[in-house]
């Protein structure tokens, strides 16, 4: 038990310049609110630039589409139908009657 104590001091004398060293970094980087901080912001910056990317791949889509409605009359007029109910003249509109709940 002496020995055990006695080969303590001795790391503890041959080394306390890291251990000091050590212990600092630590209570640097978690005894304040800084590093936790700055380990938030990153986290919050990450998540902003996948929400970037997600809304200019959102962006372009969007970009396609009006272009697509802006070149002719086939996007436009299939809106039209299946959105405001539009018929050509001279066309029959067939209703159904919606199927009976059981």
């Amino acid at each position: 038990m002496k020995a055990r104590a006695e080969s303590l001091k001795e790391a503890l004398r041959a080394h306390w310049g890291r251990l000091l060293i050590g212990a600092l970094l630590v209570f640097v980087f978690f005894g304040n609110g800084g590093f936790r901080s700055l380990t938030r912001n990153w986290l919050e910056l990450r998540r902003l630039n996948n929400e970037i990317v997600a809304l200019e791949r959102d962006e372009k889509e969007l970009e396609a589409r009006l272009k697509a409605l802006r070149t002719g009359d086939g996007p436009v007029e299939r809106l039209a139908r299946r959105e405001l109910g539009y018929i050509k003249k001279g066309e029959i509109e067939y209703r159904f009657p919606p199927p009976e709940k059981k």
